[in-house]
């Protein structure tokens, strides 16, 4: 494999590991919102950790959209939404 491929497959390999995390990382509050939703889990986080997650979030949103990183805007907009839903059910 010459250096060039060499380069466009670790990019690519890079760019993918890059996405698996914003799967694992946003798919981590699947089972609570689901749980709660569903009545399985009376269990919620504490409302200062959904507060705080939610405006680093926007704060990371932010610096992505200025720096045009689409893996990290879509990645904090999944996570903002993620945590707006925990947030309200905390909430209510």
């Amino acid at each position: 494999m010459g250096q060039k491929n060499k380069g466009t497959f670790m990019n690519k390999f890079i760019e993918i590991i890059g996405w698996f995390g914003v799967v694992l990382i946003h798919a981590s509050t699947l089972p609570t919102i689901l749980g709660v939703l569903n009545g399985t889990n009376p269990n919620l986080p504490e409302l200062s950790l959904v507060v705080m997650v939610w405006f680093g979030l926007v704060c990371f949103t932010i610096r992505a959209i200025h720096q045009g990183d689409t893996m990290y805007i879509v990645s904090n907009l999944i996570g903002f939404s993620m945590n707006s839903i925990l947030l309200t059910i905390i909430l209510l």
